[in-house]
């Protein structure tokens, strides 16, 4: 039996199938790169005992070549907890890659807690922007879309204050500790996404995610041969489908699929559909 996992920094879904019947099962996120051997043990003990695994092949943020040491590091607490030597561990873009792709051509994108995107071919990344992370980069994504609603909340561009604080049960103060003094300010950022989902109605917050999945456009699709399809996953993707694909149409983009998990995708890739 082959394992496949898709794990964000948020969630990790797992799935195998047998070509009749799929089984698929959801755990806190591993992030080779920010979690410690600890912590990722802590998170492959949420999974039901697995009789029968033969290979695992893990695609994940803080993965792939570009990490060498997490990846080696994760790869062994997955040797150990599952007991075959059979694993390979890739990054998520990868695995969105060839999720939404297959072996054919176009432009991959993630929008998740983070956002990434590359072109593909055959199955493999031909060119990859870098996404720079929710400070420097990682438009279009939940961490983002989090702080623009901060901000836009704070400096009074956005007239949901009073809102925002009830729902959430924040002040300032605690807003500031979370994000400058405390661990993973990305994933409590992205945490308001269902927040900004819940009042697209607001027209400041409409224009500001828009915004976002144009900027995502212009600072990182703008950078691929032109012309080429393009196909989303993760939970900022498929939740703002509408306003998104609106976005990427408006900057010339041809929107092919958009999708919440790969998942199912790489379970297809890996049996030869």
């Amino acid at each position: 039996m082959v394992l496949i996992a898709d794990s964000g920094s948020t969630k990790c879904t797992w799935i195998t199938g047998d070509g009749t019947r799929t089984t698929q099962l959801r755990t806190r996120g591993i992030n080779a790169v920010q979690h410690s051997a600890e912590q990722i043990r802590e998170a492959l003990g949420e999974l039901p005992p697995h009789h029968g695994v033969a290979a695992v092949r893990f695609y994940g943020a803080g993965c792939g070549e570009t990490f060498p040491e997490a990846s080696e590091k994760l790869r062994r607490e997955l040797e150990a907890h599952f007991g075959t030597a059979d694993i390979t561990v890739e990054s998520d873009l990868l695995g969105a890659a060839r999720a939404l792709w297959g072996r054919g051509e176009g432009i991959a994108c993630i929008l998740g807690t983070g956002s990434n995107s590359c072109l593909c071919r055959d199955g493999e990344i031909v060119c990859n922007i870098p996404p720079l992370g929710y400070v420097l980069g990682d438009e279009g994504s939940g961490a983002v879309l989090g702080r623009n609603l901060l901000n836009g909340i704070f400096k009074g561009h956005i007239p949901l204050k009073e809102e925002f604080l009830a729902a959430h049960r924040l002040n300032y103060e605690e807003i500031i500790r979370r994000v400058y003094r405390e661990p993973y300010a990305n994933r409590f950022l992205a945490s308001f996404a269902p927040f900004i989902h819940a009042h697209t109605d607001c027209v400041e917050v409409r224009e500001m995610v828009r915004r976002s999945f144009r900027d995502f456009a212009a600072r990182n699709l703008s950078r691929y041969p032109a012309g080429l399809p393009v196909s989303l996953a993760g939970g900022v993707a498929a939740h703002f489908e509408a306003l998104l694909r609106e976005a990427l149409e408006a900057e010339g983009y041809r929107v092919e699929n958009i999708v919440e998990s790969p998942a199912e995708g790489l379970l297809k890739y890996h049996h030869g559909a």
